[in-house]
C-alpha cells in the first residue's frame, strides 16, 4: 500500500498507511457524531482544499475570453511573421548587393572579345552605346534580335532590361547602313542577345538570324511559357509595327 504524509510533529514526518488513516477517520467522524450530533470536520476540510485550489487558479492570468486568447495568438503570430519578413528582406538585399557587385566584376578579358567597355547609353531594347577604355563611343546594335519600339508595347520593358553603367564584351558580326556595329553583347559571359529573347523582351529577327536555332529555341519557348510580350494575346512583331508606324 502507497505511504502517505498525514501529521507531522516538531522534527520530520510520521508515515501512516492507508488504513491507518481510514480507521482514525472513522473514529474521528463517530467520536464527533457522538458528541455534537453531526459530523462537520470533514465538510470543513473539504471546504478549505476548494478556497486553496480556488487561490491557485486565480494566480493564474488567462484572457478574459475565448476572443481575447485569439486575438492574443494572432498578435504573437503577426509580430514572429513580422521579424520573419524584416530577416528575409534583410537577407535578399544582402544577396541582390552581392550579385551586383559579381557581375559588375568582368570575367573574361577584353581580349576575348572585339570590343569591350562599359554601357553609357540606351537608345532601346536593342541598341546602346559602349564606351571603351581608350574613351572611344561604339554604337552597338545587338544581332539576331530585334525588340519593340518605345511606343509599342512592351517598348520600355524590353529598354529596362538593358542597364546603364554595366561592362559588357562584343563579338563583333556586321555593320548595318546605318554605321551602328552590329554584334553579340556579353555581360559576365551571359549571351545578352540570347537571354532577351528567353525573357520574353525581344524577337528573334528573323530577316538577320532566319538560322539560328538557339535564338529560335529560346523564342519559343518563352512564348509558350507567356513571358513578356508574349502576355499579349496578338504581339506585333517590331519590324511590322514600324512598317505600319
Amino acid at each position: 500500500m502507497a505511504r502517505i504524509l498525514p501529521f507531522t510533529r516538531p522534527r520530520g514526518w510520521r508515515l501512516l498507511s492507508s488504513r491507518t488513516l481510514l480507521a482514525l477517520f472513522i473514529v474521528g467522524s463517530v467520536a464527533q457524531y457522538l458528541v455534537q450530533g453531526n459530523v462537520t470536520w470533514v465538510t470543513a476540510s473539504l471546504r478549505w482544499a476548494d478556497q486553496m485550489v480556488s487561490q491557485q487558479v486565480g494566480s493564474i492570468r488567462l484572457p478574459s475570453s475565448t476572443d481575447d486568447l485569439v486575438q492574443s495568438v494572432e498578435a504573437s503570430l503577426d509580430q514572429a511573421l513580422a521579424s520573419a519578413r524584416s530577416g528575409l528582406s534583410a537577407l535578399q538585399a544582402n544577396t541582390t548587393a552581392i550579385a551586383d557587385t559579381a557581375l559588375d566584376k568582368p570575367v573574361q578579358s577584353a581580349s576575348d572579345y572585339d570590343l569591350s567597355g562599359t554601357v553609357v547609353r540606351i537608345a532601346d531594347g536593342d541598341t546602346l552605346t559602349l564606351l571603351d577604355a581608350t574613351n572611344t563611343q561604339h554604337k552597338i546594335r545587338l544581332h539576331g534580335i530585334d525588340t519593340p519600339e518605345r511606343r509599342q508595347p512592351y517598348g520600355n520593358a524590353a529598354r529596362e532590361a538593358l542597364v546603364a553603367g554595366q561592362h559588357i564584351g562584343v563579338v563583333i558580326q556586321d555593320t548595318d547602313r546605318y554605321g551602328r556595329t552590329v554584334g553579340t553583347v556579353y555581360r559576365n559571359g551571359m549571351n545578352v542577345n540570347l537571354r532577351l529573347v528567353e525573357k520574353g523582351w525581344a524577337w528573334r529577327y528573323e530577316r538577320y538570324a532566319r538560322n539560328d536555332r538557339e535564338l529560335a529555341q529560346a523564342q519559343r519557348e518563352a512564348r509558350a511559357a507567356r513571358r513578356g510580350l508574349w502576355q499579349d494575346s496578338h504581339p506585333i512583331a517590331p519590324w511590322e509595327w514600324r512598317r505600319l508606324h
